[in-house]
């Protein structure tokens, strides 16, 4: 058996419907107070600190993607070289 539900509702009406609450307020004031404390140079809160581990994740990640196309790239080559 198949059973399809389609819902034609918007976010804030799904979200009332299954009884969830609001957050909006909540992550708008999180975010307010983190871009203040951020103009301000709080302790901890330096754009460069916030960023450093998405920036070493990244740069980590573009490493890996280069090793990943050497290691294919020699392999293709030694594959060519083989039926030669």
């Amino acid at each position: 058996m198949k059973v399809t539900v389609e819902l034609d509702a918007t976010p804030e009406e799904l979200r009332a419907f299954l009884g969830l609450p609001d957050v909006a307020p909540l992550q708008k004031e999180m975010m307010d107070d983190l871009a203040r404390r951020i103009r301000e140079g709080q302790q901890g809160y330096e754009a460069l600190t916030l960023m450093q581990p998405m920036l070493q994740s990244g740069i980590a990640n573009m490493d890996a993607m280069q090793k990943m196309f050497w290691q294919a790239f020699t392999q293709s080559a030694s594959d060519a070289d083989k039926k030669k």
